[in-house]
């Protein structure tokens, strides 16, 4: 199975933490070039940076164009890839899992989410298949809100990603990811994924190892040029928040909303 980790050219310990990371557990994986803030003029940014919910940062919209050269090499080599952010911290029994997953050749579903991160998720209430590495329950993945250090892409959900990109604008990858209700996710639980900078709120170290270069979204605070332009993006935003309870009465009844388990003993 290939393994894409989106890594910035600036950002060398992150690659020799990976490194140093996959070489410990036997894995290898192909360093796929991230976009910089430096690749994005200000037509581009314009361009592509104010059709989401809020205006997006250019470091937002260069960590968007980043997962899309992924789903595009997926399109390109016709094979599922693990695309994982250069700050992935990966459970022990993600070599296993992996394999696992590859041998059972799923052939329905577009994308298999292993990361946790703080925020509840709608999933199925009971497993849609049991694996044996790491006693990882796959769920049917409803509904996601944050999150796209770590998951499984197939050609199948490339395309569906990339002919969405065709038809809308770029957002936050995770949101643009997990808002895409025409894909078929799973999630993988206990998650066997988890960001550097979550490390600390589920107890795995005592302090942060790297600063963030990605740019996270959780408490940023946009910045609008206008009135209008305010009113603009809070439409789309109220939009977006139906869609969302829309999504969630669709599937109400063979649904729950709840944190995903982490093993810490497996990291």
């Amino acid at each position: 199975m290939q393994i894409l980790i989106i890594n910035l050219e600036r950002s060398k310990e992150r690659l020799a933490f990976q490194t140093q990371q996959f070489d410990d557990l036997g894995l290898s994986f192909q360093r796929l070039a991230a976009v910089s803030v430096d690749d994005i003029d200000d037509s581009q940014y314009q361009l592509l940076g104010f059709g989401w919910q809020r205006p997006l940062r250019k470091v937002e919209v260069a960590c968007f164009l980043s997962h899309q050269k992924a789903w595009e090499t997926v399109i390109k080599t016709n094979e599922p890839a693990f695309i994982l952010e250069d700050d992935a911290v990966l459970s022990c029994h993600i070599p296993q899992l992996l394999e696992e997953i590859q041998n059972y050749n799923f052939k329905d579903i577009d994308l298999i989410n292993f990361e946790v991160r703080s925020r509840k998720k709608i999933i199925s209430k009971k497993p849609e298949y049991q694996l044996v590495a790491g006693q990882t329950a796959l769920y049917n993945l409803y509904q996601d809100r944050t999150g796209a250090a770590g998951y499984l892409l197939y050609p199948s959900g490339a395309k569906k990603l990339l002919q969405r990109l065709a038809e809308t604008s770029p957002a936050i990858a995770d949101a643009f990811i997990f808002s895409h209700y025409g894909l078929k996710s799973l999630q993988a639980e206990p998650a066997a994924i988890i960001q550097e900078d979550q490390m600390v709120a589920y107890g795995l170290v005592p302090a942060e190892q790297f600063e963030s270069v990605i740019g996270r979204s959780e408490h940023h605070k946009p910045i609008y040029s206008s009135a209008m332009e305010k009113r603009v993006f809070r439409k789309r935003r109220i939009i977006g928040q139906l869609a969302m309870g829309y999504r969630y009465m669709q599937v109400i009844f063979k649904a729950q909303k709840r944190f995903i388990r982490l093993d810490k003993a497996q990291f």
